[in-house]
């Protein structure tokens, strides 16, 4: 029979035409090699063996320390399934019970789960309050920038896609006094946040609400005790609508929660929504408008930002210019006006 020859034949071969001839007559030997397991399977297995099958055997007769192999024994090599106790490539468990049916797909990319949110970015300029006082006197050059990332906790994780829509968010702004000798930071102001979407095709109750994107609820505060802590909680819907090309505008309103004693009066500042507009002249400049309107009449704020891309800089220019009330949560009740310049950063995709 083929299958009981091949092994002593293929010995045969490797002796006499891979050691003793030349190059070319050696790759025409291999080519043989190659050629004879499928033809031996052939006779010996089944017909409907899988292509993947096949290749394997093919890949697994040439190699030296196979020589002794009969094709029924490189078959069974290449039909056994993986073991259970190694990871599949791209695979990865989220429970140590081998059993369990939830399993993490293939993520070689961490911005399935990681993304940029709100804004990524560094500064420098003056801030100043009507009054002149600290932190922000207006006499001194600092530094601000924000970070911010959304994480997915069940994105890729099998039944339990019902909950991909499910997002947590987290954000910080932090203003450093680079002009003191101490270099202190003067401010920060935190703002976790958990949410749900509904702008995801394909996701559960996509499209239910055709007017809103996005619910949430977030704390934003600026980690202080006593007379200087400032915090608020909120619950939230957002919205985006595109009025024309390159021009969009981004609604979002929210309800206070609860009340903070030092700042009872926030949304006497910030109110209960802002609108940010947003125009692309082309695809390498984004201008931004920010409004809040505060529950008083008289207090307004808005934001103006530009960012201007060039392809020799791995960034974005971006100046911004603020005026009103609560860039800053330690005088969200105080007015300012500040001017910054700076880069944003490099996270994925550039987006503001």
């Amino acid at each position: 029979m083929i299958t009981s020859n091949l092994a002593a034949w293929r010995h045969t071969l490797y002796q006499s035409h891979l050691s003793r001839r030349p190059s070319r007559q050696r790759a025409l030997a291999c080519l043989l090699a190659l050629s004879m397991p499928a033809w031996a399977s052939a006779q010996d297995h089944a017909a409907g063996v899988s292509t993947d099958v096949q290749s394997c055997v093919q890949q697994q007769v040439v190699k030296p320390e196979h020589i002794d192999l009969s094709v029924s024994d490189l078959f069974a090599l290449c039909e056994q399934p993986a073991s259970a106790d190694e990871p599949q490539p791209g695979v990865a468990s989220v429970t140590d019970d081998p059993g369990s049916s939830i399993m993490v797909e293939p993520a070689n990319d961490l911005s399935r789960f990681f993304r940029p949110y709100k804004d990524n970015y560094i500064v420098f300029g003056r801030a100043r309050t009507a009054d002149g006082s600290p932190p922000f006197s207006g006499n001194r050059l600092d530094t601000k920038f924000e970070l911010g990332l959304t994480f997915n906790l069940f994105e890729e994780i099998t039944n339990l896609t019902f909950l991909a829509p499910l997002g947590f968010g987290y954000s910080q702004r932090s203003w450093w006094d680079i002009s003191e000798e101490s270099q202190p930071f003067a401010e920060h102001n935190y703002n976790p946040e958990i949410f749900w979407r509904f702008d995801q095709p394909s996701r559960p109750l996509a499209g239910k609400f055709p007017f809103v994107d996005i619910v949430g609820i977030e704390h934003q505060s600026n980690g202080q005790q006593g007379p200087e802590s400032r915090s608020w909680d909120r619950a939230y819907v957002q919205r985006e609508f595109d009025l024309l090309p390159g021009l969009s505008v981004d609604i979002k309103l929210w309800r206070v929660i609860g009340d903070e004693a030092t700042n009872t009066d926030i949304t006497d500042y910030l109110g209960q929504g802002e609108a940010t507009f947003k125009f692309s002249p082309n695809d390498r400049t984004q201008l931004r408008l920010r409004l809040i309107k505060g529950n008083e009449v008289e207090k307004y704020s808005y934001q103006f930002d530009i960012s201007y891309r060039r392809p020799w800089v791995n960034s974005a220019f971006f100046i911004s210019y603020y005026e009103g009330y609560g860039e800053a949560l330690i005088s969200y009740n105080q007015k300012t006006r500040s001017l910054r310049a700076g880069l944003y950063f490099p996270l994925e995709v550039l987006s503001l």
